[in-house]
């Protein structure tokens, strides 16, 4: 079923940033539904939301330091009582820092250009707008661009999480992720700081990247089990603890 749900979602994904990429102007149509020539885009008039566009990003925040500081234990001091197991520490991480961290937030959004909606022209700012496809030339947005979002894609990485939960609770608290993914983005979108192919596409790159480390570190026949696991991120902290004289 979780599959499914997934390979369901990819697919709509990939047919709305089709479609964009066919009609780009459908993104100034859903642009303009957060936008008014008098008050701009309004919705960053309201406080609430913009107390929720502040504090979107916490969970993501919360579980990737968790995860980094349950990876420290583990190669430091394996023999304390640990929090998180170590396969779920390094599939946390490693698919936060991936995603997030570096595909959208060091790369996409440094290098592509993209003018956000709040500063083209069509919605009263001064640069000019370009379909999701076409990187900017330098001469407008220079960094932290349109292109693609990180608020949508920290909040569509929170699949990772739940696809470690308990199975009865794993589908729940998926369709929690989709919800809290269609939330941020529409607020990212109403504030005017991200076209629809901003979020569509970033939350498509991010859950590729969550499927393909679930993958790698659960369900391909040559993932290691827990405690091979475990061992591997030991041996890696023995000089550590020999040179500090921790308990191993």
């Amino acid at each position: 079923m979780v599959r499914t749900l997934f390979i369901a979602v990819l697919f709509v994904l990939v047919v709305a940033i089709a479609t964009i990429a066919i009609f780009p102007q459908d993104d100034l149509t859903v642009a303009r539904w957060f936008w008014t020539p008098a008050d701009g885009f309004w919705l960053g008039q309201n406080g609430a939301a913009a107390f929720l566009r502040r504090v979107s990003m916490w969970p993501t925040i919360a579980i990737g330091i968790a995860a980094l500081v349950s990876l420290i234990q583990h190669i430091v001091l394996p023999a304390s009582r640990q929090f998180m197991s170590a396969r779920a520490a390094a599939f946390l991480f490693l698919t936060v820092t991936a995603a997030p961290v570096l595909l959208v937030n060091g790369v996409l959004k440094e290098v592509w250009d993209r003018s956000r909606p709040v500063h083209v022209t069509e919605l009263g700012g001064p640069w000019r707008f370009t379909p999701w496809w076409q990187p900017g030339d330098g001469t407008q947005c220079r960094t932290n661009c349109s292109f693609v979002s990180g608020e949508s894609s920290g909040a569509a990485w929170l699949a990772a999480p739940a696809l470690l939960a308990p199975p009865p609770a794993r589908l729940p608290l998926l369709a929690a992720a989709g919800a809290y993914t269609v939330v941020v983005s529409a607020l990212r979108m109403g504030f005017g700081g991200h076209f629809l192919s901003d979020t569509l596409i970033a939350t498509l790159l991010t859950l590729l990247i969550v499927a393909f480390g679930y993958r790698w570190f659960y369900r391909r026949p040559e993932a290691p089990t827990e405690e091979a696991f475990a061992a591997r991120l030991a041996a890696l902290g023995a000089p550590v603890r020999r040179l500090f004289g921790a308990r191993a």
